[in-house]
Protein backbone atom coordinates (compact mmCIF):
# COMPACT_ATOMS: atom_id res chain seq x y z
CA UNK A 1 0.00 0.00 0.00
CA UNK A 2 2.79 2.70 0.98
CA UNK A 3 4.20 1.47 -2.30
CA UNK A 4 1.31 2.52 -4.36
CA UNK A 5 0.44 5.69 -2.11
CA UNK A 6 4.44 6.79 -3.45
CA UNK A 7 3.88 5.88 -7.13
CA UNK A 8 0.06 7.93 -6.88
CA UNK A 9 1.88 11.28 -5.48
CA UNK A 10 4.81 11.19 -7.93
CA UNK A 11 2.19 10.35 -11.03
CA UNK A 12 0.31 13.57 -9.34
CA UNK A 13 3.32 15.82 -9.32
CA UNK A 14 4.27 15.03 -13.02
CA UNK A 15 0.98 16.36 -13.98
CA UNK A 16 2.19 19.79 -13.84
CA UNK A 17 4.11 18.38 -16.90
CA UNK A 18 0.61 18.71 -19.05
CA UNK A 19 0.11 22.61 -17.33
CA UNK A 20 3.57 23.64 -19.11
CA UNK A 21 2.40 22.65 -22.50
CA UNK A 22 -0.98 23.70 -22.71
CA UNK A 23 -2.88 27.07 -22.25
CA UNK A 24 -6.41 25.78 -22.15
CA UNK A 25 -8.56 26.86 -19.27
CA UNK A 26 -9.58 24.08 -17.21
CA UNK A 27 -12.72 22.70 -18.12
CA UNK A 28 -13.81 23.23 -13.63
CA UNK A 29 -12.99 27.16 -14.57
CA UNK A 30 -15.18 27.41 -17.51
CA UNK A 31 -17.83 25.33 -15.84
CA UNK A 32 -17.86 28.24 -12.84
CA UNK A 33 -17.83 30.77 -15.22
CA UNK A 34 -21.00 29.73 -17.14
CA UNK A 35 -22.58 29.54 -13.35
CA UNK A 36 -20.91 32.56 -12.16
CA UNK A 37 -22.62 34.49 -15.17
CA UNK A 38 -26.13 32.58 -14.48
CA UNK A 39 -26.64 32.90 -11.24
CA UNK A 40 -25.44 36.47 -10.36
CA UNK A 41 -28.91 37.58 -11.41
CA UNK A 42 -30.91 34.70 -10.64
CA UNK A 43 -32.87 34.60 -7.41
CA UNK A 44 -33.84 30.72 -7.45
CA UNK A 45 -31.13 27.79 -8.26
CA UNK A 46 -31.48 24.01 -8.24
CA UNK A 47 -27.82 22.33 -7.95
CA UNK A 48 -29.23 19.00 -9.56
CA UNK A 49 -27.52 15.74 -8.44
CA UNK A 50 -25.53 17.43 -5.52
CA UNK A 51 -24.59 14.69 -3.48
CA UNK A 52 -22.91 16.24 -0.28
CA UNK A 53 -21.53 19.15 -2.31
CA UNK A 54 -22.73 22.88 -1.16
CA UNK A 55 -23.14 25.21 -4.22
CA UNK A 56 -21.11 27.71 -2.90
CA UNK A 57 -18.13 25.42 -4.23
CA UNK A 58 -19.14 26.10 -7.33
CA UNK A 59 -20.08 29.25 -7.93
CA UNK A 60 -17.77 31.55 -6.59
CA UNK A 61 -20.24 35.08 -6.37
CA UNK A 62 -22.28 35.87 -3.59
CA UNK A 63 -25.17 33.65 -2.64
CA UNK A 64 -26.49 35.85 -0.30
CA UNK A 65 -30.40 36.17 -0.90
CA UNK A 66 -30.87 33.15 -3.36
CA UNK A 67 -32.62 29.94 -2.68
CA UNK A 68 -30.65 27.18 -3.46
CA UNK A 69 -32.19 24.01 -3.68
CA UNK A 70 -29.90 20.83 -3.23
CA UNK A 71 -31.31 17.87 -5.08
CA UNK A 72 -30.22 14.43 -5.39
CA UNK A 73 -31.81 10.85 -4.81
CA UNK A 74 -29.74 9.49 -2.66
CA UNK A 75 -30.63 10.54 0.67
CA UNK A 76 -27.04 9.79 2.93
CA UNK A 77 -25.44 11.87 0.27
CA UNK A 78 -27.58 14.89 0.48
CA UNK A 79 -28.07 14.79 4.05
CA UNK A 80 -24.47 16.11 4.31
CA UNK A 81 -25.20 19.38 2.03
CA UNK A 82 -25.64 22.24 4.40
CA UNK A 83 -27.98 23.77 1.80
CA UNK A 84 -31.76 24.61 4.06
CA UNK A 85 -33.34 23.65 1.07
CA UNK A 86 -32.55 19.51 0.54
CA UNK A 87 -34.83 17.90 -1.81
CA UNK A 88 -34.51 14.08 -2.26
CA UNK A 89 -35.54 12.96 -5.49
CA UNK A 90 -34.69 12.11 -9.11
CA UNK A 91 -33.98 14.54 -11.92
CA UNK A 92 -37.31 12.79 -13.66
CA UNK A 93 -39.58 14.47 -11.59
CA UNK A 94 -38.75 17.25 -8.70
CA UNK A 95 -41.70 18.24 -6.10
CA UNK A 96 -41.72 22.02 -7.17
CA UNK A 97 -43.97 24.29 -9.35
CA UNK A 98 -43.54 25.30 -12.88
CA UNK A 99 -41.27 27.92 -13.40
CA UNK A 100 -39.08 28.28 -10.29
CA UNK A 101 -36.14 28.68 -10.63
CA UNK A 102 -33.85 30.63 -13.11
CA UNK A 103 -30.90 28.23 -13.30
CA UNK A 104 -29.97 24.38 -12.85
CA UNK A 105 -26.69 23.36 -12.40
CA UNK A 106 -25.83 19.50 -12.65
CA UNK A 107 -21.79 18.75 -12.54
CA UNK A 108 -21.06 14.91 -13.10
CA UNK A 109 -24.26 14.17 -13.54
CA UNK A 110 -25.46 13.22 -17.46
CA UNK A 111 -23.32 10.27 -17.49
CA UNK A 112 -25.47 9.11 -15.13
CA UNK A 113 -28.77 9.74 -16.54
CA UNK A 114 -31.14 6.61 -17.39
CA UNK A 115 -33.04 8.69 -19.20
CA UNK A 116 -31.66 12.13 -19.81
CA UNK A 117 -34.60 13.42 -22.35
CA UNK A 118 -37.33 12.90 -18.80
CA UNK A 119 -35.02 14.97 -17.01
CA UNK A 120 -34.37 18.01 -19.36
CA UNK A 121 -38.38 18.19 -19.85
CA UNK A 122 -38.28 17.97 -16.15
CA UNK A 123 -35.82 21.02 -16.52
CA UNK A 124 -37.80 22.35 -19.03
CA UNK A 125 -40.87 22.98 -16.82
CA UNK A 126 -38.96 24.09 -13.83
CA UNK A 127 -36.96 26.77 -15.44
CA UNK A 128 -38.17 30.48 -16.19
CA UNK A 129 -38.45 31.47 -20.00
CA UNK A 130 -34.61 32.27 -20.86
CA UNK A 131 -33.64 30.02 -17.39
CA UNK A 132 -30.37 28.11 -17.85
CA UNK A 133 -29.18 24.42 -17.60
CA UNK A 134 -25.42 24.12 -16.83
CA UNK A 135 -23.87 20.90 -17.40
CA UNK A 136 -20.32 19.71 -17.08
CA UNK A 137 -19.54 16.19 -17.49
CA UNK A 138 -17.46 13.28 -19.11
CA UNK A 139 -17.37 12.93 -23.46
CA UNK A 140 -18.17 9.69 -24.34
CA UNK A 141 -15.82 9.37 -27.29
CA UNK A 142 -12.78 10.36 -25.15
CA UNK A 143 -10.94 7.70 -24.26
CA UNK A 144 -12.21 7.95 -20.58
CA UNK A 145 -15.16 7.94 -21.13
CA UNK A 146 -15.27 4.89 -23.66
CA UNK A 147 -13.14 2.83 -20.70
CA UNK A 148 -15.59 3.95 -18.64
CA UNK A 149 -18.59 3.06 -20.49
CA UNK A 150 -17.55 -0.54 -21.13
CA UNK A 151 -15.77 -1.56 -17.94
CA UNK A 152 -18.56 -3.05 -15.40
CA UNK A 153 -19.49 -1.44 -12.71
CA UNK A 154 -18.26 -3.70 -9.67
CA UNK A 155 -14.74 -2.39 -11.36
CA UNK A 156 -15.53 1.05 -10.86
CA UNK A 157 -16.60 0.20 -7.32
CA UNK A 158 -13.43 -1.46 -6.99
CA UNK A 159 -11.05 1.03 -8.77
CA UNK A 160 -12.35 4.10 -6.67
CA UNK A 161 -12.59 2.11 -3.45
CA UNK A 162 -8.49 1.82 -4.26
CA UNK A 163 -8.41 5.55 -4.82
CA UNK A 164 -10.49 6.36 -1.96
CA UNK A 165 -8.06 4.11 0.00
CA UNK A 166 -4.60 6.21 -1.34
CA UNK A 167 -6.14 9.69 -0.95
CA UNK A 168 -7.88 9.38 2.61
CA UNK A 169 -11.47 10.67 0.94
CA UNK A 170 -14.75 9.49 1.62
CA UNK A 171 -17.23 11.14 -0.98
CA UNK A 172 -15.06 9.44 -3.80
CA UNK A 173 -18.09 6.72 -4.69
CA UNK A 174 -18.79 5.02 -7.91
CA UNK A 175 -22.77 5.17 -9.21
CA UNK A 176 -23.98 3.54 -12.40
CA UNK A 177 -23.24 4.97 -15.99
CA UNK A 178 -25.14 5.52 -19.00
CA UNK A 179 -23.55 8.14 -21.16
CA UNK A 180 -26.37 9.07 -23.33
CA UNK A 181 -26.34 12.64 -23.52
CA UNK A 182 -22.73 12.58 -23.58
CA UNK A 183 -21.82 13.22 -26.70
CA UNK A 184 -21.48 17.10 -28.65
CA UNK A 185 -24.17 15.87 -31.33
CA UNK A 186 -26.39 13.80 -28.12
CA UNK A 187 -26.48 17.39 -26.17
CA UNK A 188 -27.28 19.22 -29.50
CA UNK A 189 -30.19 16.19 -30.34
CA UNK A 190 -31.74 16.10 -26.96
CA UNK A 191 -31.61 20.16 -25.90
CA UNK A 192 -33.52 20.46 -29.26
CA UNK A 193 -35.65 17.88 -28.37
CA UNK A 194 -37.03 18.92 -25.51
CA UNK A 195 -37.04 22.96 -25.87
CA UNK A 196 -33.34 23.90 -25.32
CA UNK A 197 -30.82 26.22 -26.97
CA UNK A 198 -27.58 25.32 -27.29
CA UNK A 199 -26.06 28.75 -25.75
CA UNK A 200 -22.38 27.04 -24.96
CA UNK A 201 -20.45 24.29 -25.25
CA UNK A 202 -16.73 23.85 -23.97
CA UNK A 203 -14.71 20.56 -24.92
CA UNK A 204 -12.05 20.23 -21.96
CA UNK A 205 -8.67 18.35 -21.51
CA UNK A 206 -6.88 18.70 -18.33
CA UNK A 207 -4.26 16.24 -16.43
CA UNK A 208 -5.78 12.41 -16.43
CA UNK A 209 -6.62 11.35 -12.74
CA UNK A 210 -7.54 7.32 -14.04
CA UNK A 211 -3.89 5.99 -14.53
CA UNK A 212 -2.02 7.64 -11.70
CA UNK A 213 -1.95 4.23 -10.01
CA UNK A 214 0.37 3.29 -13.30
CA UNK A 215 3.81 5.14 -13.50
CA UNK A 216 5.05 5.42 -17.21
CA UNK A 217 1.56 4.71 -18.68
CA UNK A 218 0.27 8.14 -16.70
CA UNK A 219 3.27 9.80 -18.12
CA UNK A 220 2.26 8.47 -22.13
CA UNK A 221 -1.43 9.90 -21.08
CA UNK A 222 -0.07 13.30 -20.40
CA UNK A 223 1.58 13.41 -23.64
CA UNK A 224 -1.68 12.19 -25.11
CA UNK A 225 -3.64 15.04 -23.65
CA UNK A 226 -1.41 17.54 -24.97
CA UNK A 227 -2.01 16.43 -28.28
CA UNK A 228 -5.65 16.53 -28.01
CA UNK A 229 -5.38 19.89 -26.56
CA UNK A 230 -3.60 21.48 -28.89
CA UNK A 231 -5.21 19.82 -32.29
CA UNK A 232 -8.53 21.66 -32.78
CA UNK A 233 -10.01 18.68 -35.37
CA UNK A 234 -9.81 16.34 -32.28
CA UNK A 235 -12.03 18.66 -30.29
CA UNK A 236 -14.79 15.97 -30.59
CA UNK A 237 -12.90 13.51 -28.55
CA UNK A 238 -11.54 15.49 -25.40
CA UNK A 239 -12.39 14.66 -21.89
CA UNK A 240 -14.61 16.59 -20.94
CA UNK A 241 -18.07 18.37 -22.14
CA UNK A 242 -19.04 21.92 -20.18
CA UNK A 243 -22.18 23.91 -21.48
CA UNK A 244 -24.99 25.98 -20.98
CA UNK A 245 -28.37 25.48 -22.59
CA UNK A 246 -31.08 28.37 -22.60
CA UNK A 247 -35.08 27.04 -22.01
CA UNK A 248 -37.19 28.64 -24.85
Amino acid sequence: MEIARRIVEFNLKTNELFYRFTDREHYWKVYQGMVDEAVTPAKDIIHLGCGPLWFGKVATVPLDGKTIYAVDPDERALARNPSPHRICAFGESIPLPDGCVEVIAADHLLEHLANPEAVLHEAHRLLRPGGRFLFTAPNLLSYTGLATHLTPYWFHTYYLGLLRAMKGRSDILAYPTYFRMNTLWAVERIARATGFRVEKIHTGVDHPTYTVLFPVLHQAVIALHVLLEKVESLAPFRITLTGCLVRE
